[in-house]
């Protein structure tokens, strides 16, 4: 074997046992474009990609999986998953998570009918409306006290993309409004309006509903080292955001 074709082999060879090497790392999430979503079979987004670099600054190889939310949650709770994203901090969950610095913005805004002409500067000016909202989703607590106080007639969305169902249940008239993260169903309505030309109906209302918050990954509080991970995480994530901005 010449010391060539060697050095070759072993170049290619190299990463490949070097990835081995590092230890797994189980991470659950669910669909939620652009942020995360499967494509030709494997974990793809925003959100995805900026957790696969972390993980690997931190040195371990992250093994994706994505299953609906309920699922996830499930698994993160009980340490069958080491890390879950992207959510929301609130103290509920905060009693089974290990919380990571934001990674992005959360702006949740109702989407209406374009022709509707619909607009609200207080919740109180949406009251006796439908309005949808995702089963599985954690929205301002302001708001969530505006409906359980009987304000408006709630529709629960419980489908595997309950974001694309709540915009065409607008486009057909079946609610008045649906609540979203503004960036997810900007993205849903450019990528189906194509097959789903009802959707150009559909937009955005200004004003944001409750304060902006932030999207965060989170380690699971049954983990052993669960809070020593977050920690590296913030390092990481601060060192990746440092290099991104040079």
């Amino acid at each position: 074997m010449s010391g060539r074709f060697l050095a070759l082999l072993l170049s290619v060879l190299m990463p490949v046992i070097a990835h081995a090497d590092r230890p797994k790392m189980a991470v659950v999430t669910s669909n939620y474009p652009p942020y995360q979503y499967l494509e030709d079979g494997e974990v793809k987004g925003t959100h995805t990609e900026t957790i696969r670099q972390i993980l690997v600054r931190m040195g371990y190889d992250p093994v994706f999986r994505l299953v609906p939310w309920a699922r996830a949650e499930a698994s993160a709770r009980a340490g069958s998953s080491d890390l879950i994203y992207s959510l929301t901090h609130s103290p509920n969950r905060a009693r089974h998570y290990h919380f990571t610095n934001p990674i992005s913005e959360a702006r949740d805004v109702f989407f209406s009918l374009s022709d509707r002409g619909l607009q609200w500067q207080e919740l109180d000016d949406l009251a006796g409306l439908r309005v949808g909202l995702s089963a599985f989703y954690s929205y301002a607590p302001e708001f969530m006290d505006w409906l359980a106080a009987g304000n408006a007639q709630v529709i629960q969305i419980s489908q595997e993309s309950p974001e694309l169902t709540g915009l065409k249940m607008i486009a057909y008239g079946r609610i008045d409004l649906f609540i979203c993260e503004e960036t997810v169903c900007r993205y849903l309505i450019d990528k189906h309006i194509a097959d789903h030309p009802e959707l150009a109906k559909v937009s955005a209302m200004p004003r944001t509903v409750g304060e902006v918050r932030s999207f965060r990954a989170a380690f699971s509080r049954q983990h052993p080292t669960g809070e020593a991970l977050r920690d590296g995480f913030n390092k990481a994530l601060t060192e990746l955001k440092s290099s991104d901005s040079d």
